[in-house]
């Protein structure tokens, strides 16, 4: 019986990578009609965060596979890092331009952030 259970473990996780790249394929499509850029890795976040919500997916689905790109997210990064390091030339032009920009935006994220964190607070603890 034991035998039987590890044989399929490879097949769940197959089963969990393909649940996830089809949310991907999905959000691919979803973003070429999409009239604003938006990226579709964040579309295939949020319809993997509906699709859990709904319960058209379970949990059990995809955790094996999440928990393994979670654990391995450094790995990710790489690509981005290269490029930045590609980018140096531009970069140079205008380093405070881009300094200023980094810190602006920062700022706003964590005023926004913290303006919907009480906003659902507050609905949260009225019901």
């Amino acid at each position: 019986m034991k035998q039987q259970k590890d044989a399929s473990k490879p097949a769940h996780f197959f089963h969990q990578v393909i649940v996830i790249a089809l949310v991907l394929f999905v959000s691919k499509i979803i973003e070429s009609f999409m009239p604003i850029p938006m990226p579709a890795s964040v579309i295939g976040l949020v319809l993997l965060f509906v699709l859990l919500c709904t319960g058209a997916v379970k949990l059990g689905e995809v955790e094996k596979v999440g928990t393994t790109l979670t654990n391995n997210i450094g790995l990710l990064f790489v690509p981005a890092g290269i490029s930045v390091v590609n980018s140096l030339g531009v970069i140079s032009q205008a380093p405070f331009l881009i300094i200023g920009l980094i810190i602006v935006s920062t700022i706003l994220l964590l005023i926004c952030t913290g303006y919907v964190t009480q906003i659902i607070m507050k609905s949260y603890f009225e019901i």
